[in-house]
């Protein structure tokens, strides 16, 4: 592995955690917007807050983890014959699917369609730390995968 790879890594991991950081956000946003649903001026601006953050951080944040995720394939191909791999990105998948869920309730809640309570909006909040849990430890103990 050369040092593009490693710059491909460091840049992999810099938007994993602006990805992450985005996610873990998100939610709690939707638990201020239902608290507040009869308050239109508070709810004005958590919907301002909600598109900025999925539009300039977490979809960005997303694509560039992509990105340089596979430059880090392109530069070592032999990272697809290790079974932790297609674990990690089968999870990195579900991430993606989550995050497009993100984005559906967003508008959801965006266009004052409020389909999930409070309760509801906290517990959703805690999805990705079990993906990251579950993508990091992967990625550290890969060797007892492969």
């Amino acid at each position: 592995m050369g040092d593009l790879y490693l710059v491909f890594k460091a840049i992999h991991l810099i938007a994993m955690v602006t990805w992450f950081a985005g996610l873990f956000y998100i939610f709690r946003i939707f638990v201020y917007h239902s608290e507040n649903a009869g308050k239109p001026e508070v709810t004005a601006v958590l919907k301002v807050m909600a598109r900025k953050l999925y539009k300039i951080i977490i979809v960005p944040g997303m694509i560039a983890t992509f990105v340089f995720g596979i430059a880090m394939i392109v530069q070592n191909t032999d990272l697809l014959k290790q079974g932790w791999l297609h674990i990690k990105l089968t999870l990195v998948l579900l991430l993606a699917g989550y995050t497009g869920f993100c984005g559906k309730t967003r508008r959801r809640f965006e266009a004052d369609e409020i389909r999930f309570s409070s309760k509801a909006c906290r517990i959703l909040n805690e999805v990705p730390t079990l993906f990251l849990i579950g993508i990091i430890f992967i990625a550290v103990f890969r060797h007892y995968l492969s």
